[in-house]
């Protein structure tokens, strides 16, 4: 080994140090962007040479520059956004949904159900008064106008629901576009042995966006490729080839989804992320509150224009129905029920006499019960029941997801702890790597500095 060789170990340490500097200094710069995985030089040391008497050291040598990430726990973390993204929107749409009822002891239908039972009790019990009559008709529109407007907020949620979801498809097919595309710039940047950090950071934050919005897992190839696949078995993206979904119009006008792969109509396989909990709100939930209402005001119609169509009016003559459409509505009854307009101009239409002699109120006096009578079109219970059952379900879905979204929340806030930990960047620690690494080039210039002066030295004894 000659003098000029030491040339050689001092300019490896500054390159290794210069690179410690660029790398602190990019963990410093990064470390809040999201997704931004800590780097860290590594070294090794330089191929030693044999001298008299033994071995010399050559130095150090950059081995890579490494991408600080737990695969585990970012799977893991990838695989808990999807829980947390589906019970963070099912349990808005729950409480949406419940917003529409109000509470049993408060407005809504539940008060507006009560409120007929009370006002017809008091035409019973004075059924010649015209206040009285007054008064019950105005409950009979106050609780139609309340389950009509029940449903016409479901119908609207419904829509709204079926608005995000064909938003939420566009971006889950621009994300995996994004995933397919830095598969194929990741391949091709480490092709020549380096890690592709920046295309992998950005990766990182797509697949759990994915997972956030799909309830989908990652799948990592062995030529680093990374496939994602949709809840019961949708291919979404494989390899370089995002297969994304298609979007067309059911009969009733909302969206229906389709795999991009075969075209198969995978609306109601798909049941997990937020994706998922808007196609279970708009197809599971909502339509069970509308089909509750529908029920409801089928019933109340059935029971109470058989009532008064059976009966007398305050002038003797035979009663019309309390309720119109009559029969109610096939389909959405809860869309259509309204008073008679003909009772709303004249309240002493309203027949609630069964013999028609005066003072007989023993109609109204069964109206006023039909709140609390069992029913066979609502399964055996009555309509007070079968509200207060369907409230209260309601109310116990949103508490389990609530839940749900506690736990979620939590395993998420651990996990993105845990890959802070080995991901995250310490700025105290990558200020101590960037005074190290300045000292550390430092001492290789000097050392290059006293190699030169003992070369001139040298070159000097041997000069004529």
């Amino acid at each position: 080994m000659n003098l000029f060789s030491y040339f050689d170990i001092g300019r490896r340490l500054m390159n290794a140090s210069r690179l410690g500097l660029q790398v602190a200094g990019d963990n410093i710069a990064n470390a809040s962007t999201p997704g931004y995985a800590r780097r860290r030089l590594e070294l090794s040391p330089g191929m030693p040479v044999e001298v008299p008497g033994g071995w010399l050291d050559q130095g150090v040598d950059v081995a890579r520059i490494s991408r600080m990430q737990d695969q585990f726990v970012a799977f893991s973390l990838e695989r808990e956004q999807g829980g947390l993204g589906e019970s963070d929107e099912q349990l808005r749409g729950l409480q949406d949904i419940q917003s529409v009822f109000g509470t049993l002891d408060g407005d809504g239908v539940a008060s507006a159900l009560s409120a007929f039972s009370s006002e017809f009790t008091q035409l019973a019990a004075q059924p010649e008064d015209a206040g009285a009559r007054r008064g019950a008709v105005s409950a009979a529109d106050m609780l139609a106008r309340s389950i009509g407007d029940a449903y016409g907020r479901l119908e609207a949620q419904r829509r709204q629901e079926d608005t995000a979801t064909d938003e939420m498809v566009k971006q889950v097919n621009t994300l995996a576009s994004e995933l397919a595309s830095l598969n194929r710039q990741i391949v091709e940047d480490e092709g020549g042995g380096s890690v592709a950090s920046t295309p992998r950071d950005q990766r990182t934050l797509v697949l759990q966006k994915l997972s956030e919005l799909t309830g989908g897992v990652s799948v990592t190839g062995t030529d680093g490729r990374v496939s994602f696949e949709l809840p019961a078995g949708v291919t979404l993206v494989t390899g370089d080839n995002a297969l994304p979904l298609e979007t067309t119009r059911r009969a009733d006008g909302m969206l229906a989804v389709a795999a991009g792969g075969d075209g198969s109509d995978v609306t109601s396989r798909l049941r997990g992320g937020r994706l998922g909990a808007l196609l279970s709100l708009r197809d599971d939930s909502i339509t069970r509150s509308e089909g509750m209402l529908n029920d409801l005001a089928t019933d109340l119609t059935q029971r109470a224009n058989a009532l008064t169509s059976g009966a007398r009016d305050g002038s003797g003559n035979p009663g019309g129905p309390l309720f119109v459409p009559n029969p109610p509505a096939a389909a959405g009854a809860a869309g259509f029920i309204a008073v008679n307009p003909n009772l709303l101009q004249n309240p002493s239409l309203l027949a609630v006499s069964a013999s028609g002699a005066p003072g007989d109120g023993s109609v109204a006096a069964s109206i006023a019960g039909l709140p609390d009578q069992a029913s066979a079109t609502l399964g055996g219970k009555s309509p007070a029941e079968f509200l207060a059952d369907s409230l209260t379900r309601l109310g116990d879905d949103i508490s389990q997801t609530d839940v749900s979204h506690g736990v979620s929340q939590s395993l998420v806030d651990g996990l993105t702890q845990q890959q802070d930990s080995v991901s995250g960047v310490s700025l105290d620690e990558e200020a101590t790597n960037l005074i190290q690494n300045q000292r550390s080039f430092e001492a290789a210039a000097k050392f290059i500095e006293i190699i030169d002066l003992v070369t001139q030295t040298a070159l000097s004894l041997v000069q004529p």
